[in-house]
C-alpha cells in the first residue's frame, strides 16, 4: 500500500537535513547550525550540502569558476595558443563536481576590531596555517604552533579616532624648505622606484618647487597630489618624520575626498593609487585594499585599461595613462596575492610587446595568471604549469637584454638620495623579488605536497628524513626545489639592504617577499630537498635580521618577525631531535657489535651472551656482504632524475604516467656534452612535468582558520552593536 503523502505544514522532518544528521541518521531542524548540532558541540561541522546532481548535468552547466575565470584565461592563450581538447568536457565537470563536495564556508579572520576578513590559499597567512600543521606533525605542540594570535590579523590602527580626517586633515601642514623638499621627493622615488612610478621623475621634482613657491596653495588636485608625494617621501625617510608624514597625508587625503570625489578623473585616480600606498607602508592594508578599488573603478571609467584608447591622446598624456595603469597594477596584483583575494584589474594588453615595454607590467601579467588560473581554481594542472613556466622563462630573457622603460640594467649602483655615497638599486631589487615570488607562487602547493609526504620516523628506526608515504615524482620534486631555490635567492637578493645607509625604513614589498622566503625556507629544513642544510639555517637567521631591521617602524613586520623567530625556534627543535635520534640509532648499532660498559645489561633468566653475540654478528655480517655490491650500484639522484617517464594510459582526460627507474650495473651513465647526469633535459617542459592534477582540497583535512557560519557571523554582528 503506497504511503499516504504529508503536507509540508504537517511534516514533522524538515526537506534538508545537515550533514551531521544524515550520517547520524538523526532528526533534524533545518537551522544552520541545527539543534543537535548545538548540542553535540559540533556547530563548526554543521552544513547543509548541496543537492547531488549527475556528472552529465555539472557538465552541461557553466561552472562558477569558469563564468569568473574564462575572460582572464584568454590572456594566457592568446600568447600560447589554445589549451588542448582535453582540457574540456569531462574534466572540467569532474573539476567542478568535486568543489560541490566541499561546505560552502570562507576563511575568514579577526582583526583587531573583531571584523572578520577574507583571506585566501595565496596569502602568507594560508601558507603559514600548513607550516604550522606540518611542524605540529614533527615536533608536536611548540609555541610557534600553538601561536596565540595565529588566528588574528594584526594591522595598525589610527590612533587618533574615527574624525580624524576632519579633525586633522583641515588645515594645511607647514611648508617644508625647497632642500626638504628636494630630499622627500628623492627618498619617494627611492621607496617606490619600479612598483610605483606615476609621475615623470625629470620634471616631478622642479613641479614640487614650484607649488610651494606660491604664496596660497589652493585646495585642488595638485595640492593633493604633492601633498601626498610628500608624506610617502617624509614616510620613508630615515629621519623620524613619521608626524610631519602624517600630516601631509590628512591634509592631502581630505583635498581628495572633498573636491575631487564627483567625477573620475587621472588626479583623482593618482591621489586614490598614493593613499592607497601610504596606507599599505603604515601597516593597514585592509584601508588600503578599499582605497586602491576606487583607483580601480576610476581607471576603468578613464579607459587606461585599454591601450587603443590612451592611444588617442598626445605622447605626454599617453605616458601619464600608461604610468598610472601600471601602478594600479603593481599595487592591485601585489595585495591580491599577499592577502588572498581575487585582482580586480584585467589586462588586455600585449604585455610583451617591445614598445614600450615594461618589466614590472609583464610581472604583473604572469601574476595575473597565476592567480586566475592557479588560486582561483584551487588546482595545477600540467598545461597551466607549462604555460606559466613559459612566460617565466621570456620575462627572464627579456630582462636580460634589458628591454624595458625602467632602464632596469643600466646601474646596478646608483644615486641614492645623501647623493655622496651609492647603494643598492631598489628598483631592480623590487623586480628580481617580485620575479622571484611568482615562481615561490607557483611552486609552493608542490613543497606542501612534498613535505607533507615525509612520515615522521618510527621509534627505534633510522632518522631517515628520505621516508614518503609515496613515491615522489621528478616533476614535483624539482618544483619543490625550485621553491626553496626562489626563497634563498630572495633572502640572498635583498641582504645588501641591510649595510646600505640609503635603505628606506618602510618597504612593504620587499618585507613581503622577505617573510613569504623566510616561511618557504623553514619549511624546507623539514624536508630531505636536495641543498646544503646549515646554508639554508643561516639565509634563515639573515631573513630574521631583515625583518627585524624594518620592524622597529612597521608593526605588520614586527608581527612577521615573531613568527619567524618561533619557527627558528621549531626548526632548531626538530633539527636537534634528528641529530638525537641519529646518535641513539648510531649507538645502538655500536654496543651490538662491541658491547657497551656504561649501561646496565636487563636482567635475563639464562646467559644471553652466546645468543646475542651470534645474532649480532650474523646482523653484521649480511651488513658486511652487501655494502661492496651497494657501493657499486650507482646512486639515485633526490630529484629522480634517473628515471624515464613512461605513458601508459588516458583518464580523465590526464595522461597516468609510471616512473621506472634505470640501474646501471657499474659506473653512472655520463652525458656526451660532460654536463650534469643529475638534471634531465627541460627543453620541453611539457613531456618533463607530470601530467598529475594537484587539488588544493587535498589538504583541506583541517581548517586553517575556525570554520565561521552564519551564526557565529550573526553573533559577532551582535556582539559589536553592543560594544558600539
Amino acid at each position: 500500500m503506497p504511503t499516504k503523502k504529508v503536507k509540508d505544514s504537517e511534516r514533522r522532518r524538515c526537506a534538508r537535513a545537515c550533514t551531521n544528521c544524515k550520517r547520524r541518521k538523526e532528526r533534524c531542524d533545518g537551522r544552520q547550525p541545527c539543534r543537535r548540532c548545538i548540542e553535540r558541540g559540533a556547530v563548526s561541522e554543521c552544513s547543509l550540502r548541496p543537492p547531488r546532481r549527475s556528472f552529465s548535468v555539472v557538465s552541461a552547466l557553466p561552472s562558477p569558476l569558469s563564468e569568473c575565470s574564462d575572460p582572464r584565461s584568454t590572456t594566457i592563450e592568446s600568447r600560447n595558443g589554445p589549451l588542448s581538447n582535453h582540457t574540456d568536457g569531462a574534466p572540467h565537470g569532474l573539476q567542478h563536481e568535486m568543489a560541490l563536495r566541499f561546505p560552502h564556508f570562507s576563511r575568514l579572520i579577526r582583526d583587531d576590531r573583531g571584523t572578520f576578513m577574507f583571506i585566501g590559499d595565496s596569502a602568507n597567512h594560508s601558507f603559514l596555517q600548513n607550516v604550522r600543521r606540518i611542524v605540529r606533525r614533527h615536533v608536536g605542540d611548540c609555541i610557534f604552533v600553538d601561536d596565540p594570535l595565529r588566528h588574528h590579523m594584526v594591522e595598525a590602527c589610527p590612533s587618533k579616532g574615527h574624525n580624524m580626517i576632519l579633525d586633522n586633515g583641515t588645515a594645511p601642514p607647514p611648508k617644508p624648505s625647497e632642500d626638504e623638499a628636494r630630499s622627500l621627493v628623492l627618498w619617494y622615488r627611492q621607496a617606490t622606484h619600479c612598483i610605483l612610478e606615476l609621475f615623470d621623475d625629470a620634471t616631478i621634482c622642479d613641479s614640487i618647487l614650484d607649488w610651494l613657491r606660491l604664496s596660497q596653495q589652493p585646495v585642488d588636485a595638485l595640492s593633493a597630489t604633492y601633498s601626498l608625494i610628500l608624506a610617502i617621501g617624509a614616510q620613508t625617510c630615515p629621519e623620524d618624520y613619521d608626524e610631519i608624514a602624517e600630516k601631509h597625508f590628512n591634509y592631502g587625503r581630505y583635498v581628495t575626498l572633498a573636491t575631487l570625489m564627483d567625477d573620475p578623473s587621472i588626479a583623482t585616480t593618482q591621489c586614490h593609487v598614493l593613499i592607497a600606498m601610504y596606507l599599505l607602508a603604515q601597516s593597514r592594508r585592509n584601508a588600503a585594499f578599499m582605497y586602491l578599488g576606487i583607483a580601480v573603478r576610476g581607471a576603468y571609467a578613464l579607459g587606461l585599461h585599454r591601450e587603443d584608447v590612451s592611444a588617442l591622446y598626445d605622447t605626454a598624456e599617453y605616458m601619464t595613462r600608461e604610468r598610472l595603469w601600471k601602478g594600479i597594477r603593481t599595487l592591485d596584483l601585489f595585495m591580491s596575492a599577499s592577502l588572498g583575494r581575487p585582482p580586480a584589474t584585467l589586462e588586455t594588453r600585449d604585455t610583451s610587446s617591445k614598445e614600450h615595454y615594461s618589466a614590472m607590467n609583464d610581472l604583473s601579467f604572469i601574476f595575473e595568471n597565476i592567480l586566475t588560473e592557479v588560486y582561483a581554481k584551487r588546482m595545477i594542472t600540467t598545461e597551466c604549469l607549462t604555460k606559466i613556466s613559459e612566460l617565466h622563462r621570456s620575462w627572464a630573457a627579456r630582462f636580460s637584454s634589458g628591454q624595458s622603460v625602467e632602464a632596469i640594467d643600466a646601474h646596478p649602483h646608483h644615486e641614492t638620495p645623501r647623493e655622496q655615497e651609492t647603494g643598492p638599486n631598489i628598483g631592480v631589487i623590487h623586480l628580481k623579488e617580485a620575479y622571484y615570488w611568482t615562481i615561490m607562487l607557483l611552486s609552493r602547493p608542490f613543497l606542501i605536497d612534498y613535505v607533507s609526504s615525509i612520515s615522521p620516523p618510527e621509534t627505534g628506526s633510522p632518522p631517515n628524513p628520505s621516508h614518503h608515504s609515496s613515491t615522489p615524482s621528478p616533476s614535483r620534486n624539482i618544483l619543490a626545489q625550485a621553491c626553496v631555490d626562489s626563497a634563498v635567492r630572495t633572502i640572498e637578493l635583498i641582504e645588501p639592504l641591510l649595510t646600505s645607509k640609503s635603505t628606506p625604513k618602510r618597504l612593504p614589498f620587499i618585507v613581503n617577499s622577505a617573510f613569504a622566503a623566510s616561511l618557504i625556507i623553514g619549511l624546507s629544513l623539514f624536508s630531505d630537498l636536495e641543498g646544503s642544510m646549515p646554508l639554508r639555517r643561516k639565509r634563515l637567521g639573515a631573513a630574521c635580521k631583515i625583518l627585524e631591521k624594518f620592524s622597529v617602524h612597521d608593526l605588520v613586520t614586527k608581527r612577521y618577525l615573531g613568527i619567524v623567530e618561533k619557527m627558528i625556534g621549531a626548526c632548531d627543535a626538530f633539527l636537534e631531535l634528528q641529530q638525537r635520534k641519529r646518535m641513539e640509532y648510531n649507538n645502538d648499532l655500536i654496543s651490538r657489535l662491541f658491547g657497551r660498559v656504561d649501561a646496565e645489561p636487563p636482567a635475563r633468566e639464562t646467559d644471553p651472551t652466546h645468543e646475542t653475540s651470534r645474532n649480532n654478528m650474523a646482523q653484521w655480517q649480511g651488513f658486511w656482504e652487501s655494502e661492496p655490491a651497494a657501493m657499486n650500484q650507482p646512486t639515485p639522484s633526490a630529484t629522480g632524475s634517473g628515471s624515464t617517464i613512461h605513458n601508459k594510459m588516458s583518464f580523465g582526460g590526464l595522461d597516468e604516467v609510471n616512473y621506472q627507474e634505470e640501474h646501471s650495473r657499474g659506473t653512472m651513465m655520463q652525458p656526451e656534452d660532460g654536463g650534469n647526469p643529475s638534471l634531465p633535459d627541460l627543453g620541453d617542459i611539457g613531456s618533463f612535468l607530470t601530467p598529475r592534477t594537484l587539488w588544493f582540497d587535498a589538504y583541506d583535512s583541517g581548517a586553517l582558520f575556525p570554520m565561521v557560519g552564519s551564526s557565529m557571523l550573526e553573533f559577532a554582528s551582535l556582539e559589536g552593536d553592543q560594544n558600539a
